[in-house]
């Protein structure tokens, strides 16, 4: 058997491996199955190739902590397919494909809209979003959510509840007073006073975020806009009837990595978060890294160019169920990982990300 033919062989015994292996993964939960390796390689001829077998990689730097992990990991079962990042931003994640130099792009939260025009204009399709977990108290601060003034007697709200304060259109109507929420006595009949903050510590895309886990409906015309998050949480601290919408926040430290709150030690406790569930059913959370996944929690992930219609390069598409699989989603859920505020994915969702690389 001559060189070429032996190449032919190899092609399409790797083709029928990786097949097989998608198949099992679709077939199970993968996110309880060990990432099976498959000797990948990179094709030379990509645009991303920046050495013999290395893919350049460019996002977001919020994930350099798991993503140094996760190289730890890739290193271990796939050591023919490198990687060199430049991890600087989220916004990197869509304009590396852009440019076509990044084989991927790992993102700490969902994709924006002008980000996805940009793709959409220059590719003609939207950019492919793997979810592959959740970041959901950075820096060990409470999650995205609804805080109050300490004295409210709301003890719980629902996504849909907070939807229908902050934005406005939905197929519950809107609510306005804090009668609707369950909450009765003299506080019943009072408007709620929502408040939402134009600056969310320059990520401006969080206001975005939080818009879309509200269904994407224009925020309502009671809302109060405030300059700053400090404007906002101090506005609640003093407003009895109150209620904020913020950005992630600690009542009871200084928090690490960002600016100390200056009335920290004389608002900090006045006001409150509310826990929070999906819907009547689902499991309320604290917003805790102790506690079950918020349901405003930042997803993480990565941005890919799939082709409509077309499949993905063999070591992407297998990269991409490692990111899925069991050894990753251990990694996320470590306390390590925890710690620094990232979770795994929930039950099911595994599933739905899978169809996404079929």
């Amino acid at each position: 058997m001559n060189m070429r033919t032996n190449s032919i062989s190899f092609f399409f015994g790797a083709s029928f491996l990786l097949a097989t292996v998608s198949v099992a993964y679709a077939q199970t939960d993968i996110t309880q199955q060990p990432y099976v390796p498959r000797q990948l390689t990179v094709p030379a001829d990509r645009p991303y190739t920046v050495a013999p077998d290395t893919a350049f990689v460019a996002g977001n730097d919020v994930l350099i902590p798991l993503f140094t992990k996760l190289d730890e990991r890739w290193a271990q079962v796939e050591p023919n397919v490198q990687f060199k990042k430049i991890m600087m931003g989220s916004t990197l994640s869509v304009e590396g494909l852009v440019s076509e130099k990044s084989a991927f792009g790992p993102i700490g939260r969902g994709n924006r809209r002008p980000e996805e025009d940009q793709f959409i204009q220059r590719f003609g399709y939207p950019p492919t979003y793997l979810k592959i977990g959740y970041d959901s108290n950075p820096n060990n601060k409470l999650s995205t959510g609804i805080w109050v003034n300490a004295s409210n007697p709301i003890t719980k709200i629902t996504l849909a509840q907070a939807a229908s304060i902050f934005t406005t259109g939905g197929r519950s109507g809107d609510i306005t007073h804090w009668s609707q929420l369950g909450v009765e006595g003299e506080w019943g009949p009072v408007p709620i006073h929502p408040y939402v903050t134009r600056d969310t510590s320059a990520i401006l895309a969080m206001i975005d975020e939080m818009r879309d886990k509200f269904g994407g409906n224009p925020f309502s015309a009671q809302v109060e806009w405030m300059p700053t998050e400090e404007s906002a949480i101090d506005a609640v601290a003093q407003d009895a009837y109150g209620m904020v919408l913020m950005d992630y926040w600690n009542n009871t430290a200084p928090m690490n990595g960002v600016t100390t709150w200056a009335r920290l030690k004389d608002l900090g406790p006045r006001i409150k978060f509310v826990p929070m569930v999906i819907d009547d059913k689902g499991t309320l959370s604290d917003g805790t890294m102790e506690g079950p996944l918020h349901p405003m929690a930042s997803a993480i992930g990565i941005n890919i160019n799939r082709v409509p219609g077309k499949p993905l390069d063999p070591w992407l598409k297998a990269y991409c169920e490692f990111l899925l699989s069991k050894d990753v989603q251990d990694i996320l859920g470590s306390p390590e990982m925890r710690k620094v505020g990232f979770r795994p994915l929930q039950p099911g969702e595994a599933a739905e990300e899978l169809k996404k690389i079929e």
